[in-house]
């Protein structure tokens, strides 16, 4: 008996065997493998990245100390009486850091170290008063540490274990991105394809892989950036030229010394003077009251655009506000130049929260292809076996279906819940 060719089979005969020819390549074999078998830790990455975008957020909405009624931005008081404002709330206390306002609504964040326990204190942007604290474990502290090591902390060799970790999800992704153009023939048709599947199984592939086709963009970047993450483990780039600043000599004549708060003023007034479109972001703080006391100043400029404000970083002597380095972006090389840009991009910061919530919104699209692309598999599963599709039967053929990556991929994502008590 001879096999019947293809041309002359019934349409419901032709797809059937299409998909099975399909299951059988090396390309749909590579997609599942980095889809599925790893789909708990990858769908765990994706998930906290998604929301870490928006982690500030979330901690503001639950800390009652860090809302304010909107203020403008002129409105807002100098960083320098915010600096003051906390040392004379608990005098003597050491000063980490501080973070301008999230929005209109939030106040300044000051990272304190008290009695050896690292905290938030929270002041007004108008009145510039202390308006609470908060913890130091927080839900953006959980996510960020979560997702970029998994509350690994530990170095081997001088890479960061967790890092490398989370770093290699970007290489499943890669692979799982590379297949799909195979196992998705045509792929560039499907853009306005709404998904019309008359069954469940047809709806969710149909669903899978429009999502998949918007999300393309995003699935380039969080494999690059990703990827750059991952050499960044191994390799090391030439450092920043520092340009070392000189002070201005009508500046020699300010009575001195400073108080802390007045030194930052003055060198944020000396910063704008030099880099007039310097907006400050935030300002890392040092050794403050002794002699080797610092502040580093980080902010966005128009000397680079899509850079970590770090790239414009500029040093300044916490006695007497007189500026001491800084960084020029535009004289980075190539190499640093990329390594400048790669937070910006990753986490969609670069455009304020019109970035943001594009970048949250995708990050979703992305977590929800982890879950389609199982129940695809699942789906497929209760057909063949003519078994009723229901959430045990789901997540039993799931988690069978990962194979032996399910045990450290469920190890993985426990021990992030369980370490963050003590690391948090």
């Amino acid at each position: 008996m001879t096999d019947t060719p293809v041309c002359d089979m019934p349409q419901s005969e032709k797809v059937a065997v299409e998909d099975k020819r399909k299951r059988g390549s090396i390309w749909w074999r590579l997609h599942q493998l980095a889809g599925l078998q790893f789909s708990l830790f990858l769908s765990f990455v994706f998930i906290t990245g998604t929301l870490a975008v928006i982690s500030h957020e979330i901690d503001w909405a639950l800390r009652p100390a860090m809302w304010v009624q909107p203020v403008a931005e002129h409105e807002r008081v100098s960083w320098g009486a915010v600096l003051d404002s906390v040392q004379s709330y608990k005098p003597g206390i050491e000063i980490a850091g501080l973070k301008g306002p999230l929005h209109s609504a939030s106040t300044f964040d000051v990272v304190v170290i008290d009695n050896d326990d690292r905290k938030h204190i929270y002041v007004h942007p108008k009145t510039g008063l202390v308006t609470g604290e908060g913890s130091w474990a927080g839900v953006q502290r959980f996510l960020r540490d979560a997702h970029r090591r998994i509350m690994i902390f530990d170095r081997v060799a001088g890479v960061r274990v967790g890092i490398l970790i989370v770093c290699l999800a970007s290489v499943y992704l890669l692979i799982t991105l590379i297949t799909s153009f195979w196992i998705y023939k045509k792929w560039w048709k499907g853009f306005f394809r709404w998904p019309k599947g008359k069954r469940l199984r047809s709806y969710v592939g149909d669903l899978h892989r429009w999502m998949g086709l918007w999300s393309l963009w995003f699935v380039v970047v969080m494999c690059y950036t990703g990827l750059w993450y991952l050499q960044g483990e191994f390799t090391t780039f030439e450092r920043p030229q520092i340009e070392i600043l000189k002070a201005n000599s009508d500046n020699r004549n300010v009575a001195k010394p400073f108080s802390s708060g007045a030194a930052l003023d003055f060198a944020v007034s000396q910063i704008l003077e030099r880099y007039p479109s310097f907006e400050v972001e935030d300002v890392s703080v040092s050794d403050l009251g002794t002699d080797a006391g610092t502040f580093r100043v980080d902010g966005q400029t128009d000397r680079a655009v899509l850079i970590d404000g770090y790239a414009n970083a500029v040093w300044i002597d916490a006695n007497t506000g007189e500026l001491l380095r800084a960084q020029n972006p535009e004289n980075f090389s190539l190499p640093t130049r990329l390594d400048a840009m790669n937070n910006s991009l990753h986490f969609g910061v670069f455009a304020g929260y019109i970035s943001k919530w594009i970048y949250f919104l995708f990050g979703a699209l992305l977590s929800a292809l982890s879950v389609t692309g199982a129940m695809v598999y699942a789906l497929r599963l209760g057909k063949s076996e003519r078994s009723k599709f229901g959430f045990k039967y789901f997540c039993r053929k799931v988690w069978l279906g990962m194979g032996v990556a399910r045990w450290p991929a469920m190890a993985l994502t426990l021990f992030s819940f369980i370490a963050a008590p003590f690391f948090m």
